[in-house]
């Protein structure tokens, strides 16, 4: 398997495999199935709790925020789902849609994490797949962003 990203003027040049683009492109469902079924650990994973120790205060922090937070994870997915189907073809990344993607993959590891421990129907080594190799990309942007940010 190759590195998909390298370092490139104006970003990062992202060079995805079909295989890889058909499996980063399941992703956004994988997100918008968040709090879709009940229980669902994913969900719980992914509410920021900035005042765990008090609800008075993590309540208000959900109401200020709430909505900024919603917006920003929209923002990501979005630049996530428009450029990885230009993945196979190769694309530049610039550097917020960069950051978006890595936004994105971590979502994604926490969604795969957090579900890891439910009673699975024969899922459960491809569930441990998709974590592996979502952490390998992101392992992977996050050692080019690193060269490439000031």
């Amino acid at each position: 398997m190759s590195e998909p990203f390298a370092p490139c003027a104006g970003g990062v040049r992202m060079t995805l495999a079909p295989w890889e683009v058909e499996l980063l492109s399941l992703v956004p469902a994988l997100l918008d199935s968040v709090g879709k079924f009940d229980p669902d650990p994913a969900a719980d994973r992914l509410a920021l709790r900035a005042y765990p120790l008090d609800e008075d205060a993590d309540d208000e922090f959900r109401r200020l925020l709430a909505d900024e937070l919603r917006h920003g994870r929209a923002a990501d997915r979005s630049a996530f789902a428009i450029t990885v189907e230009s993945g196979v073809d190769g694309v530049v990344l610039s550097t917020p849609e960069a950051e978006a993607w890595l936004r994105v993959l971590a979502e994604a590891r926490l969604v795969q994490a957090a579900r890891a421990d439910l009673p699975t129907d024969g899922r459960r080594e491809s569930d441990q797949a998709l974590f592996d190799y979502l952490s390998w990309v992101q392992g992977s942007l996050v050692e080019i962003l690193d060269e490439v940010l000031p």
